[in-house]
């Protein structure tokens, strides 16, 4: 029988169970049997005679019985999982012409809920490529970070460090360390900073990376004296050396220097590769003390990370080494708490976007759980008003059950319409973070639609067609079917439970959207305290810029002076410039230096940690073009930056109220660097506070030390090569920039004129996280508010309409409309109050964890907790009362007259 001939089957022969296909089956063999019995008795055998006979004939009955059932339930279960596909694909009809009469439902589900998936969606592809996703390297688990841990720092390894971890370790399989470095690129035509880093000869190796083109560094490469080497990625290969082949083994020039090329990066670079340009084979001679510290060391464990036993014997053999190493350096520094600590590589990389991340994960998925919620609302209303034709399909034979599959074919149009709408969201959200988000989400260019993500966007999917298409389905359905007869229309009341459960989604609507509104408003208001904090100087018309004298080109210092001094000159003579000063650090966040320091009055105690705070290079000039009032003593002159040694310091009212709270800084003394046999350094003048170290840092103080001014002779090989060009001009800074580019140029087109900014820029850009996050969670939160009002709206204007009737009566016997109106209203804003009051413990309880992420604001702040509950008690307000206007002004007699 042909599977078209099944299904033409009689309805009651179609749902047929295996007990009753057993029975048929036996039932049909035993006619056989007796069938071919009386034949055989009617031949003149006896019955027993004839049905043994019948029976031998017919051969294996109980095979034949087992066979027959086994075909026929298999016949039976095909039959019966068409037919249902059947069914839901006729459901699926049915219910995609029922939503296109309800277009307006329709698109506000799909366009809310489909927001929800893709923002959810976006979010987490940002998270699984910054957090969850491993490091593209050869066996990931098994990389991590080691750094010097003197709490609460954390901070990376000296020469000397580095050297003896590579000398004395067991437990790693390889150990490499770098050090980032921008370099000038000049081709002979143009000249360009580019970044890049000084890595050991192990780098790669560590990292599993082998160059596409050329070969790798080899210890060879690492010794001091030997010809430098460099690895460049594949983009500067095809872009500055026009991808020739016969580049490799030529020079390439950076800050004047000749490094041979031995070898190109495959294309596709890991976030230790990516921003960078070239890799150059660091040659790091013996050092004479443990200082300064700038390597960022890396190691590769023996064996995998679920080996924790490893892991501990390592970091028991890394604070051994750390202790044989105190002894042999202490005489350059003196914390002997300080040790050696590591993590694994993938949670340095992530840095601080845990928080961040799960903040921003947690508000988007609540958001698309208040749209589940609100379309889960509004089917119920949908429902509601069909409950005469889910009455009628009740009793023509149609079960709860095949009621509630119906309902669900209709979520799940929805949701998979949802879907459509999120897929598209996704597809251009991810291009927007790869684009615009690399500065503030580690691994950006990873953000892809890959499996973990496609299986959310699909779990978000299903779990939103349940969310919002069972609980209406469950409470729609069910109940006297003569009841749902007899509801018609307007007049159908709803259930108790049914009204009972439309306010509990409301509620837990407001209950989400108040602790995600406060979260919001916290961010909000530490961003404006943020934007208000004053970083101490006059930020007008200041302009600066980046610029390094190679050593290879400028080897002896009077030429370093005279380039200095030949540039200040001629930018002193711009039309437009009031001042030109140096410096090698920059308010609010550009500072590189942070130095420790022993004070002859307060001496730090043996083994203990040091005082540590930014000190900033800068020359005479300095404080007056920034306007930084001298409060103490005196500033610097011309000869304060050319000694052996360095014997005087400004310092800022910071410092000095920090560590002499009780008298005058000027004139104390202090040894720099952990030097204990230079001479001492002396305080000759204080300044105003000036923020160096990051708006949300505190005020631990700033020193400043000077470099050599104009038309002094250097008496030393350390003049500083590096500095920041700062101009203060009369106005519009970028009026003078063309110009002061060109002077930079004409001097020696070889050297970049690099990070070139406003100083308001640089505060701006400062502010550009915190003020992303701020707008990031404030969208969803508003987003969620007006969900929520929907919600509310919704819940009113259907309860208004269920009791028309109740309230008509009510006016014709004399009601006042404003007590009308207070009752209806009041039933809306208990729900209100409710959800508001316990999204307030869920906003109390949650914004302790974001206390990292605030600045001067706590995490319990009273007036951001009383203004967001009043705006929602009075939003609500308003989202109730206009169904309650709307009901009492209508004519008693036009209400009753159509009921």
């Amino acid at each position: 029988m042909s599977f078209r001939d099944h299904r033409r089957r009689p309805f009651w022969h179609l749902r047929r169970g295996a007990a009753l296909v057993v029975s048929e089956i036996d039932e049909e063999l035993s006619v056989h049997i007796e069938l071919r019995t009386e034949e055989l008795i009617a031949r003149g055998l006896t019955p027993d005679a004839a049905r043994r006979e019948a029976i031998r004939q017919f051969g294996d009955l109980q095979r034949t019985r087992a066979y027959c059932r086994e075909q026929d339930l298999a016949k039976e279960q095909l039959m019966h999982r068409r037919l249902m596909l059947d069914e839901v694909a006729q459901d699926l009809r049915i219910g995609w012409r029922g939503l296109r009469r309800a277009w307006l439902l329709t698109l506000t589900i799909v366009a809310t809920v489909g927001l929800g998936i893709g923002a959810t969606t976006v979010i987490f592809a940002a998270v699984n490529a910054a957090l969850l996703r491993p490091l593209p390297y050869a066996d990931p688990d098994r990389l991590v970070r080691i750094y010097t841990d003197a709490p609460p720092y954390q901070f990376p390894f000296s020469v000397a460090d580095y050297q003896a971890l590579e000398a004395q370790q067991t437990r790693f399989e390889r150990v490499a360390g770098y050090q980032s470095r921008a370099m000038a690129f000049s081709d002979g035509k143009v000249a360009e900073r580019l970044n890049g880093r000084i890595v050991s000869w192990t780098y790669f190796g560590l990292l599993g990376i082998t160059p596409s083109l050329g070969r790798d560094f080899t210890a060879a490469d690492g010794r001091p004296g030997s010809p430098q080497t460099v690895i460049v990625t594949r983009n500067f290969w095809q872009q500055r050396l026009g991808g020739r082949l016969d580049a490799l083994g030529q020079p390439v020039r950076l800050d004047g220097v000749e490094y041979t090329l031995i070898g190109v990066l495959p294309p596709t670079n890991g976030p230790f590769e990516r921003g960078q340009h070239f890799f150059v084979a660091a040659q790091w001679p013996p050092p004479p003390r443990k200082g300064p510290f700038f390597i960022t060391a890396l190691g590769r464990l023996r064996h995998a990370r679920g080996d924790a036993d490893d892991r501990a014997a390592a970091l028991a053999e890394l604070r051994g080494i750390n202790k044989r190493l105190f002894d042999v350096w202490k005489s350059s520094y003196q914390d002997q708490r300080a040790t050696w600590g590591m993590m694994d590589l993938k949670t340095w990389t992530a840095g601080d976007l845990q928080t961040v991340g799960a903040l921003a994960l947690a508000a988007v998925g609540l958001v698309w759980l208040i749209a589940c919620t609100n379309a889960s609302n509004l089917l119920i209303a949908r429902i509601s008003s069909r409950k005469q034709e889910l009455g009628v399909r009740t009793a023509l034979g149609a079960s709860r059950g095949r009621i509630v599959r119906y309902l669900l074919a209709e979520s799940a149009l929805l949701a998979f319409g949802a879907a459509a709408v999120g897929l598209a969201l996704v597809w251009a959200g991810m291009g927007l973070l790869r684009e615009f988000a690399s500065e503030y989400i580690p691994r950006s260019q990873e953000i892809a639609l890959d499996g973990a993500t496609g299986w959310l966007l699909l779990g978000l999917t299903v779990a939103s067609a349940l969310l919002f298409g069972l609980i209406p389905a469950l409470h729609g359905t069910g109940g006297p079917v003569d009841e749902a007869l007899r509801a018609w229309g307007r007049s159908s009341t709803g259930t108790v439970s049914v009204r009972r459960v439309r306010r509990m989604l409301v509620g837990s609507q407001f209950a989400i959207t108040t602790p995600l509104l406060i979260i919001a408003g916290l961010l909000l208001v530490s961003l404006h305290q943020l934007a208000r904090v004053d970083i101490g100087i006059d930020t007008r018309n200041l302009i600066a810029g980046s610029i390094t004298v190679p050593k290879s080109t400028y080897a002896e210092p009077g030429r370093v002076i005279a380039y200095w001094d030949q540039l200040q000159t001629r930018a002193e003579a711009m039309p437009g410039v009031t001042a030109v000063a140096f410096s090698d650090g920059l308010p609010p966040s550009s500072v590189d230096d942070f130095n420790n320091f022993d004070l002859e009055d307060f001496p730090t105690p043996p083994g203990q940690s040091q005082p540590v705070t930014p000190w900033i290079g800068v020359s005479p000039e300095y404080f007056k073009l920034m306007r930084l009032p001298l409060l103490q003593g005196r500033l610097f002159d011309n000869e304060d930056g050319n000694k052996p040694s360095l014997e005087s310091i400004v310092v800022d009212e910071a410092w000095a109220r920090r560590f002499f709270p009780n008298t005058s800084a000027l004139g104390k003394r202090l040894k720099e660097g952990g030097c204990t046999s230079c001479p001492w350094t002396t305080v000759v003048g204080v300044v105003k506070t000036v923020k160096y170290a990051g708006l949300d840092r505190p005020d631990d103080g700033t020193v400043y030390r000077p470099i050599p001014g104009r038309g002094v002779k250097p008496v030393d090989e350390g003049v500083a090569r590096f500095r920041y060009l700062v101009v203060r001009t009369a106005g519009d800074p970028a009026v003078v920039l063309p110009s002061l580019r060109q002077i930079v140029h004409d001097l020696d087109p070889a050297l970049p004129f690099s990070d070139v900014a406003t100083i308001d820029d640089l505060v701006g850009r400062a502010l550009e996280q915190p003020r992303s996050l701020s707008i990031l969670v404030a969208g969803f939160a508003v987003v969620a508010l007006l969900l929520s009002l929907v919600g509310i709206y919704g819940v009113m204007a259907y309860y208004v309409q269920q009791h028309a009737k109740d309230i008509s009566i009510r006016l014709a016997l004399g009601g006042r409309p404003r007590r009308v109106v207070g009752l209806v209203v009041g039933q809306g804003m208990m729900v209100v109050a409710a959800g508001v009051g316990v999204g307030l413990l869920a906003a109390l309880l949650s914004a302790r964890m974001l206390s990292s992420l605030l600045f001067g604001v706590g995490t319990a702040d009273s007036v951001t907790f009383a203004g967001v509950t009043t705006l929602l008690l009075t939003i609500a307000l308003a989202a109730c009362s206009v169904p309650a206007l709307r009901a009492v002004a209508v004519e008693p007699a036009v209400v009753l007259r159509n009921e």
